[in-house]
């Protein structure tokens, strides 16, 4: 079978790794063609578009790429229509799939959706797409089902894919907290936005060590300039689950990183910091209380977040000194292991290959 793939972002490379690896072996001769990144080419040689060129973080600089974007549209229209495969498995990325999607289905072609655009945060009325241009539609949250069920959009929960690779921890919430892990993200735009804060946090504690878990294919400029003068840095590249088996504490931008942190049992707290035009516009536009995927999955605070302007050397100092106590470490290793037992049995990947296997031999 011929499957054409499209990941924007890290995360969605990494779902689509998994499942192109699970496809594989259920279909030994599958063809792929993708769009993503270093674990999906590590199951084929097909990426026609890498994640460094399709990541746009904010409302303002997607709106400052439109040209770009437009061109990818072009190329991905022209690329499947060349290509022709038996399916279109579409990863996260909603701003781009949903549009690719429409375009795909009225076309002919057969569609998957795996990893539900947050709808639930904002525009809603986006179901109607998963609804009625979407044959096969996959998620990963345990709240996704009612969500999507009340909107009358079918969907398959299979649980969350991290569960496959991330194993339980040992507690470590009594231990002296002697190394912290920066995350500042995997956009070029978010790394730029969070570790000169990050490296004012790191000066407040000469005697801690830090490790930055940085990505490979941004520039290295991006990471060691920051770092110029301050011994207790060190940047690890494309290695983050090393990085949390090493770690005592993070600082972790909002985004997939924060759960993976919280399955490893490593206490943090939740950044970001986005454009001024881009933060007021979702302001007004999100409806979910909380921005992390572990306050978002718990229906509560279980990490504190620091948000755009909160997002300071004075408040990092004051929540790492509340949130590092050994009283309040142990109060979160708890809520995480309650998250774990939410996500799944740690099968998505091959139920979600098994699917489309089955869907596409029907």
């Amino acid at each position: 079978m011929k499957y054409y793939l499209i990941a924007g972002e890290s995360s969605g490379d990494l779902y689509g790794g998994m499942l192109m690896s699970k496809l594989l072996k259920l279909d030994p001769e599958a063809n792929f063609r993708f769009w993503g990144g270093p674990e999906m080419q590590k199951q084929s040689a097909g990426q026609l578009k890498s994640i460094t060129e399709t990541a746009f973080m904010g409302f303002w600089e997607v709106a400052k790429n439109a040209a770009k974007i437009k061109g990818f549209f072009d190329f991905a229209k022209y690329s499947i229509e060349k290509y022709d495969p038996d399916i279109i498995i579409f990863i996260d990325y909603p701003g781009f799939n949903l549009r690719m999607a429409t375009w795909a289905k009225n076309k002919g072609y057969k569609t998957c959706y795996y990893i539900s655009p947050q709808l639930w945060a904002w525009k809603e009325g986006r179901h109607r797409i998963l609804k009625e241009k979407i044959d096969l539609f996959f998620v990963i949250l345990p709240f996704e089902r009612d969500f999507y069920l009340n909107l009358d959009t079918p969907c398959i929960y299979v649980g969350h894919p991290l569960i496959e690779v991330i194993p339980e921890s040992k507690s470590a919430e009594s231990s002296e907290i002697k190394t912290i892990g920066l995350f500042p993200g995997s956009r070029k735009q978010e790394v730029s936005s969070h570790l000169s804060t990050m490296m004012e946090f790191v000066q407040c504690l000469p005697d801690m060590q830090f490790i930055i878990a940085a990505v490979g294919h941004l520039p290295v400029e991006l990471y060691e300039n920051e770092i110029e003068g301050l011994a207790n840095v060190r940047i690890s590249y494309d290695v983050p689950y090393e990085v949390m088996q090493e770690i005592d504490f993070a600082l972790a931008s909002s985004g997939t990183a924060t759960l993976e942190l919280a399955l490893h049992n490593v206490p943090q707290i939740v950044i970001y910091k986005t454009s001024t035009v881009s933060f007021m516009i979702a302001k007004r536009l999100v409806k979910t209380k909380y921005i992390s995927l572990v306050n978002l999955i718990a229906q509560k605070e279980v990490v504190p977040e620091l948000l755009q302007d909160a997002f300071n050397v004075l408040a990092l100092k004051a929540f790492y000194e509340k949130h590092s106590l050994t009283e309040n470490r142990k109060i979160t290793s708890t809520q995480y292991a309650k998250l774990r037992k939410e996500l799944g049995e740690g099968n998505a990947s091959q139920k979600v290959a098994s699917h489309i296997w089955k869907f596409l031999n029907e």
